[in-house]
């Protein structure tokens, strides 16, 4: 290979990578966003990270004035570290850009952490997606950090939308549109690409006269699909890109899924995605007796192995994730809607339609 040639082939190489290590440097001072994560375990206000080839390290302080440290080791090994009364293991992996830490907590209450580091792509924000798994039960939310020193960009302001004229109707941005779907779609069998057929349910209005009317057509796509694992959320984000009249007249747009009508999921009205959701009110239960049972088994199957009081320790904590691993295999969190379901978009443009063509 010719030295140019063989550089540039290097240099594909090293560029992608380059990129993603950049995505996977969480390096800084950070600061917590204010929101509804107070009185939840834990939720540290200042995080420092301190980050090198092997080893996450995070230094934060506690409601009490107490300093808090801890670290992930990025080879696969587990953590262990105190706090106050509680003892935690960790483990970390990468999943892309994307950094996975399970922790197991024992002491007064014992629960499982389930976190999932991600930056934004200007590197400015990192969110935390954090699960927390009791015995009474499963809690989702995230954690938004700025660095210290970031200050939100100004908005431009939106030019005015001309008025409509003569003989021209407008269904204004930010219409709320109720729809029917009538294929069924889900993490399960639906991937991105898949078509999303759907008609309107009722009439809309503008003008004083109708302007979409009733079994109107919208198409949309599934723009992501991501199924439920054994630790995960199954997602799906839908996407609506066009509606023709009864007439024929089609109009092109981008639009979210605002709402759904869907047992199997809720509805992120910000992001335009179903995330699947278990039966937390009967799988609560099972999961923190399941996870014991496996705490127990793995307790005698580590002192079998080594040290009674070292072997229970290792062996425990095996069995508990074990145990939990085992719940949510059985009970995988997958989202999807049902053919019949009624979801609603709402218009991220406005429609103009002339009086020729709503005939």
């Amino acid at each position: 290979m010719a030295p140019v040639a063989r550089i540039a082939a290097l240099a594909a190489l090293v560029l992608p990578l380059a990129a993603l290590d950049a995505d996977r440097e969480f390096s800084g001072k950070w600061i917590l966003e204010p929101g509804p994560t107070a009185g939840i375990i834990p939720a540290e206000r200042f995080l420092t990270v301190v980050q090198n080839d092997s080893t996450i390290r995070c230094y934060a302080s506690a409601p009490d004035g107490t300093q808090l440290e801890w670290s992930y080791a990025l080879n696969g090994d587990e953590s262990k570290y105190t706090f106050g009364e509680e003892s935690r293991n960790s483990a970390a992996k990468w999943e892309g850009a994307a950094l996975l830490v399970n922790t197991l907590v024992s002491g007064p209450q014992s629960y499982t952490i389930m976190d999932r580091w991600r930056l934004s792509r200007d590197h400015s924000a990192l969110t935390i997606t954090r699960q927390l798994v009791r015995a009474s039960g499963q809690d989702e939310y995230s954690l938004v950090y700025h660095r210290e020193g970031w200050t939100a960009p100004a908005l431009a302001a939106r030019p005015a939308a001309p008025p409509p004229a003569a003989g021209e109707y407008v269904v204004s941005a930010g219409t709320h549109i109720l729809l029917a779907l009538r294929n069924a779609v889900d993490t399960k069998h639906s991937r991105e690409g898949d078509r999303v057929y759907l008609e309107t349910v009722y009439p809309v209005f503008a003008g004083g006269r109708i302007v979409i009317p009733k079994g109107s057509f919208v198409t949309g796509v599934v723009s992501n699909s991501k199924q439920a694992g054994i630790t995960s959320k199954g997602q799906l984000y839908i996407r609506f890109d066009s509606l023709t009249l009864p007439n024929g007249v089609t109009r092109d747009f981008t639009s979210r899924l605002a709402n759904a009508d869907t047992p199997n999921g809720k509805v992120d009205r910000e992001e335009g995605k179903i995330t699947g959701e278990r039966d937390t009110g009967r799988d609560a239960k099972t999961t923190a007796q399941t996870a014991g049972m496996g705490a127990g088994i793995g307790g005698i199957a580590g002192s079998a192995a080594g040290a009674p009081m070292k072997g229970v320790g290792i062996g425990a904590a095996a069995g508990a994730a074990a145990g939990l691993a085992g719940v949510f295999t059985k009970h995988k969190a997958d989202a999807g809607l049902p053919r019949g379901a009624t979801v609603e978009m709402v218009l991220d443009r406005e429609l103009r339609y002339q009086r020729s063509e709503l005939r």
